[in-house]
């Protein structure tokens, strides 16, 4: 049985809508430096290299020169990617990457095994990289503990390493606080 969306009262079987997401694209400084620390700070695989198309500036409304070369890395999920692309054009005034509180791309989560985090940790401080802080704990309403640090990549970007509960974790969480409100 098909049901209608509220909005547009079109069926949602019938309805447009995305997938996952497919990639996230990064400008950067030095391609090398940037697939060192994806690939082998956080483990991420090399899936694509290539050189953008003839078509690249009119469809992104560059100018007629511009180029990059990129390099896509994704995840053991295999789900979305990151594309690392070095461009031929200058970067803008105060170039400097978005921080919480400003408008666009903030941070980059990737969820980590909880066994993985101390470990992973200690490889991106031992490689150099800028990392924030040791793995920290805290306990997030209705949802449970999670694990956490926060670095960044060559480039300035935020990176979050996240250790998240299972699922059961975080069903067992909820009963647990749903319990002690009854009391």
């Amino acid at each position: 049985m098909s049901t209608s969306n509220a909005v547009t009262g079109v069926a949602d079987d019938d309805y447009p809508k995305v997938g996952s997401l497919n990639h996230v694209a990064l400008g950067v400084r030095d391609l090398e430096a940037s697939v060192r620390f994806y690939v082998e700070g956080l483990g991420m695989r090399q899936t694509l290299t290539k050189e953008t198309s003839d078509l690249t500036p009119t469809l992104m409304r560059l100018a007629e020169h511009a180029k990059a070369t990129t390099v896509f890395v994704q995840g053991a999920s295999r789900v979305g990617q990151i594309e690392l692309a070095q461009w031929n054009l200058q970067a803008g005034e105060g170039n400097r990457p978005n921080r919480p509180g400003d408008i666009g791309m903030g941070q980059l989560s990737f969820p980590v095994d909880p066994e993985h985090i101390g470990p992973l940790h200690d490889r991106l401080v031992e490689m150099g990289y800028e990392v924030y802080s040791e793995p920290t704990t805290s306990v997030i309403k209705n949802y449970g503990p999670v694990t956490l640090f926060l670095c960044e990549d060559p480039d300035g970007n935020q990176v979050e390493l996240i250790a998240l509960p299972s699922p059961e974790t975080v069903r067992q969480f909820r009963a647990e606080a749903k319990e002690a409100q009854i009391r």
